[in-house]
């Protein structure tokens, strides 16, 4: 009676596929299995499954054959090379010990029965996926490392372009002499693409709001023709390709300002914005506690969110996540509450801040439980704007030459008093050096061990000084590189200057944010505010109590 096989084969990609890698296994294996006078019962093939990278347990035609080995159906598997079975050293040799053990004989067309008849045998059967799995690994990093090359030459790797992106033959041709496709913003797609950057920008909107204005303008996605989903939105938000960088896994290219739909600091400031919102933020940046001083001069210990974005982009108030309580130091949250409680008259609805303690638990706070948000935003509002008129009377290079020159000359005189220090402690090590020789003629009053002491606790002072110096010296460079930091500040209030008395109150919500690191309330309408960004202190330089 004829053994009766199963045969399996697999290709890892698509190009495989394509150049009938399966055919080619197939016709070697009925081939070989006509040699020995089997019957083939049953074949399975595996398309686009890596050996490497899927595990024998998450590939169906794997388990599938060992259920029916278990059972007894067939005497053989068959393959054409034994790494079709997998490519993974610390698996795959155990599942095809597994197949001898339950009775079933492996066989390759190519490589002969694999057998367990000694510890040999078990050592090359190891020795074999070894290798392939190495084999797999340096494919794999010369992949990585081609297309992270091609990425650097400004080139696309490959697949289908981003939303906002085409592709077009310019004449490039590859080895094969095949005419290559280069990528390129596609101006029927790019606005959309812009727009949500902007909403997200200006508004702090997320994908489902997004997906709702873009759906109200008439704005679909042009390749389905239906308007766009919010994942989709979530995608091309997070899709630095759209800063003009092309990406392959962590290998990132230059600007390429051809391929810029938006400017690298939009994407910057979405992706932050967008970082913060997530639910793991707080999670990620370890929150420290700080020490606060609340109105009755009582100190206390609380955790603040360290994101410069709103919580809360709906409604009526203008602040949202950096609100807190003069008073227990706890959150206070914006909502709305009814403006009066006449039964006649319909009750209409003011947006206000709470105090969480004060409102849940009472006996955690002894200040007011609400705020009209009215008095507190104009307050806010009255000195924001005090702000942007600062900024658009200064003259930017006199600023920025009176900034440099300040931080300069402070390093300076810092690097001056150390640098004396540093001679001091030189002279004097020099002074116990020649003690030492004295000490030990006999001719000091110190031992040796004394002035070896002695001279030791001296050169780690000159050894902290050098340090000192050094550090002073770097910090003095860096900080000639605050400047364009300074501007880059600055150009940014100048455009919130410009924008704020005709912003809504979501645009508002989104500047304050940024300026604004905690408003702290107290009674009687008590405002302490804390700023984030450090040109608004230099040009505010006020607390408001």
């Amino acid at each position: 009676m004829s053994k009766r096989v199963y045969c399996l084969y697999r290709v890892s990609t698509k190009g495989q596929v394509e150049k009938d890698d399966i055919p080619m296994q197939r016709q070697r294996c009925h081939e070989f299995a006509a040699e020995k006078g089997w019957n083939i019962v049953r074949e399975y093939s595996e398309k686009g499954v890596s050996g490497f990278k899927v595990s024998a347990k998450d590939r169906d035609a794997i388990q599938e054959i060992q259920r029916d080995a278990a059972q007894g159906k067939f005497d053989v598997l068959l393959v054409f090379m034994f790494d079709r079975l997998g490519r993974k050293e610390d698996e795959t040799p155990f599942v095809v010990e597994w197949f001898v053990n339950n009775g079933i004989e492996v066989w390759s067309a190519e490589e002969g029965q694999q057998r367990f008849d000694n510890h040999v045998d078990k050592l090359m059967n190891y020795i074999r996926y070894w290798q392939a799995s190495g084999e797999s690994l340096k494919t794999s990093i010369r992949t990585k490392t081609r297309l992270g090359q091609i990425v650097q030459e400004g080139r696309f790797r490959g697949g289908t372009p981003a939303y906002g992106y085409q592709l077009v033959k310019k004449g490039r041709t590859g080895k094969k002499n095949r005419e290559l496709y280069d990528i390129e913003i596609n101006p029927d797609e790019a606005p959309a693409v812009k727009r949500m950057f902007d909403l997200t920008d200006r508004y702090g909107y997320g994908g489902r709001k997004i997906s709702t204005i873009l759906k109200n303008e008439g704005i679909v996605n042009l390749r389905t023709g239906e308007p766009f989903h919010y994942s989709t939105i979530q995608h091309i938000l997070a899709n630095i390709m759209n800063a003009g960088i092309l990406r392959s896994g962590e290998t990132q290219s230059e600007v390429f300002p051809e391929l810029q739909i938006i400017t690298l600091e939009q994407f910057q400031r979405v992706a932050k914005a967008r970082e913060q919102r997530s639910v793991n933020y707080a999670i990620k940046c370890g929150w420290e506690p700080e020490t606060i001083t609340l109105a009755d001069g009582s100190e206390a210990t609380v955790v603040r969110s360290p994101g410069t974005y709103p919580r809360k982009i709906v409604g009526k108030a203008l602040l949202s996540g950096n609100v807190y309580c003069g008073h227990c130091g706890g959150r206070i949250f914006a909502t709305t509450a009814r403006k009066n409680h006449h039964p006649t008259q319909t009750p209409e609805r003011i947006a206000v801040y709470k105090c969480y303690n004060r409102t849940q638990h009472k006996e955690q706070c002894d200040g007011p439980s609400t705020y009209r948000a009215e008095k507190v935003d104009r307050v806010v509002e009255s000195v924001l704007r005090g702000i942007f008129e600062r900024a658009t009377r200064i003259d930017e290079s006199v600023f920025l030459k009176t900034q440099i020159q300040s931080s300069t000359k402070q390093y300076q005189q810092k690097i001056k008093a150390a640098k004396g220090e540093y001679a001091k402690a030189v002279k004097e090590l020099s002074k116990w050096e020649d003690l030492m020789l004295a000490s030990i003629e006999g001719t000091c009053v110190f031992t040796p061990e004394q002035v070896k002491k002695r001279m030791d606790g001296i050169q780690e002072t000159v050894d902290k000084l050098t340090r000192e110096i050094e550090t002073l010296q770097t910090d003095m460079e860096n900080s000639k590189t605050l400047s364009s930091e300074i501007m880059t500040q600055h150009q940014q209030l100048l455009s919130w200057a410009e924008l704020f008395d005709s912003a809504s109150i979501d645009e508002k919500k989104v500047i304050a944010s940024q300026l604004i690191k905690a408003v702290t309330l107290s009674r009687n309408y008590g405002i302490q505010i804390e700023f984030n960004i450090s040109e608004a202190q230099f040009l505010n330089g006020m607390e408001m109590g």
